[in-house]
């Protein structure tokens, strides 16, 4: 009797044991899941604040009354600025290498032109920069809406104190070993490019204006 008392026992013991052992394994596997479902959850939330920064630049074009009153709010000073109402462009224009890409609109090649000289008038700025602050994003990304110009709208450049006025009369994607569209010019014009939304090796998209005198 005590043998077989003392082997119920064990095996009670060992149900114990093996009950405490699985509820252990159920709790981990548990655990588990719910790492993986935050992990999940994170994963999406992070793929729609990305999908979120990249549409933030994307702006509807603005209607004829629209665009004067855009202009109507930006004052001619000292800076030089490109001013695209249209596409609801405002940016500075900069001098010296490609890093100053990253603050504004790069005055390429300023031997070559400006509105007071004439000349061919070349800009380029970047089309979509990614930022963490949805402000910074649109900031950087001064020529995403690039492809929604059309002949016919108008640019403006505020240089040394006065606005100059631009009609848009080509529109084209050159590739990116073009270097054509930055040749000099004896006729005054503006040329302003961006790479396509593709990316800088597809090519650039190339706007050209002339000036209205």
């Amino acid at each position: 009797m005590p043998k077989a008392k003392n082997q119920k026992v064990s095996e009670t013991k060992k149900e114990k044991i093996d009950n405490e052992s699985i509820k252990q394994q159920t709790g981990s596997s548990l655990a588990f899941r719910k790492i993986v479902r935050v992990i999940l959850i994170a994963l999406v939330l992070l793929s729609l604040f990305v999908l979120i920064l990249q549409l933030i630049p994307n702006k509807a074009p603005l209607s004829s009354i629209e665009q004067e009153k855009y202009l109507a709010l930006v004052p001619v000073t000292n800076e030089k600025r490109v001013i695209i109402p249209k596409i609801s462009v405002n940016s500075k224009i900069y001098e010296g290498d490609s890093s100053v890409l990253d603050k504004g609109t790069w005055h390429r090649f300023p031997d070559r032109g400006n509105p007071k000289v004439g000349g061919n008038f070349i800009l380029a700025a970047h089309r979509y920069i990614f930022s963490l602050l949805p402000q910074r994003t649109s900031e950087k990304s001064v020529l995403y809406n690039i492809d929604k110009l059309d002949v016919g709208d108008k640019i403006y450049i505020d240089w040394q104190n006065e606005r100059y006025e631009y009609v848009v009369d080509k529109k084209y994607k050159v590739k990116p070993n073009n270097t054509e569209v930055e040749a000099q010019s004896t006729q005054a014009k503006l040329t302003l490019y961006s790479c396509t939304k593709e990316g800088q090796a597809d090519g650039r998209e190339v706007i050209e204006a002339n000036p209205i005198k």
